[in-house]
């Protein structure tokens, strides 16, 4: 039996999930209210005011978008459950790479260089705020603006 891309990521997604899915289901404390999320999407309108700043998004614990999306007049990327697929796998690679954290310190982000854009990932206690760039954008100046946005936030995640 040959399995598309899609169903072989999803196998993968279940078998390797089993530790760190216990790791960020132990994190369930994390649940925001109304006003939060409306801080949250403001701030992430804020970052696509930002020339070349194609997406800005907030993931919580369980890779689910809570809050952003993409710029008005921005085709998004695939359809729904690739973008699901894409955030739930941003979540696991986080929580895959934090098992480091002791020894090489804690992530400050992770920025993936594609053919077609630059994706940024930046955690945030329990959530993580997830930047579609253009290529060839600063992402050190966006990355900058973007902590600075969500600094007065970042606590209340």
């Amino acid at each position: 039996m040959t399995l598309t891309s899609s169903q072989s990521f999803v196998f993968i997604f279940n078998i390797t999930i089993g530790y760190h899915v216990k790791k960020m289901i132990d994190t369930r404390k994390s649940i925001l209210q109304s006003s939060q999320l409306s801080t949250l999407e403001d701030n992430c309108d804020l970052i696509l005011n930002n020339n070349g700043v194609k997406f800005a998004g907030v993931i919580n614990y369980l890779g689910n978008l809570i809050a952003g999306g993409f710029k008005k007049g921005v085709i998004p990327i695939g359809n729904e459950n690739t973008r699901k697929m894409m955030y739930m796998q941003l979540r696991l690679d986080l929580s895959m790479r934090q098992d480091y954290d002791e020894l090489f310190g804690p992530i400050d982000y992770v920025v993936s260089k594609r053919g077609k854009i630059t994706k940024i990932s930046i955690p945030v206690n329990k959530h993580m705020i997830i930047l579609i760039i253009k290529n060839g954008m600063n992402y050190e100046s966006i990355i900058k603006k973007t902590t600075t946005v969500f600094k007065s936030s970042l606590g209340s995640f």
